[in-house]
């Protein structure tokens, strides 16, 4: 009987794994964040592809409105990670929205593209969620690193067959 339960309980730790740490400073860090396809770091972002993240915190304040601010850094360089419209977290919070009270338990659902232009590097990407007046509602930070999916470069082959074979049928 012991040994079914030890089962249950760890196979979801096996299945969502730890995939986030702390963020530098005194932000507080979500309850959980399950990146789809990755149980332990580092994450795989697969060029051409959006990573998926669900993320579950607590406010510690009201909040009437919040961005998602991503920053990359790779190669000791610190940049800006463009979310676009997928910044505007109220946008994609799971059964609440904005605004927010105190003490809410929230479920957020963040997209993130990985644009196939995105060099083959290893990074940390920071996601801040700030509120209305730019202070951390939750901060964390995942090791991931830039993969290279063989599968586009066959798509990619198709589609030259394609061209070429047309131009035959043209001609």
């Amino acid at each position: 009987m012991f040994r079914v339960l030890f089962l249950i309980a760890l196979v979801p730790a096996l299945v969502y794994g730890n995939v986030s740490r702390a963020c530098t400073g005194d932000r507080t860090q979500p309850l959980s964040v399950q990146i789809e396809g990755c149980s332990a770091p580092p994450c795989d972002l697969v060029r051409g592809q959006n990573v998926i993240a669900d993320i579950d915190f607590t406010t510690d304040r009201a909040v009437t409105s919040m961005t998602t601010v991503a920053t990359a850094t790779a190669l000791g360089v610190v940049t800006n990670y463009p979310l676009g419209s997928n910044a505007v977290t109220c946008n994609f919070l799971q059964g609440s929205s904005c605004p927010l009270s105190a003490n809410e338990d929230v479920s957020y659902r963040l997209t993130m593209p990985i644009l196939a232009i995105y060099p083959l590097v290893s990074l940390s990407i920071e996601i801040n969620v700030v509120d209305q007046d730019n202070n951390s509602v939750t901060c964390f930070v995942v090791d991931a690193q830039v993969k290279w999916e063989p599968i586009a470069v066959r798509t990619c082959q198709r589609h030259v067959s394609d061209l070429l074979l047309l131009l035959l049928i043209i001609r």
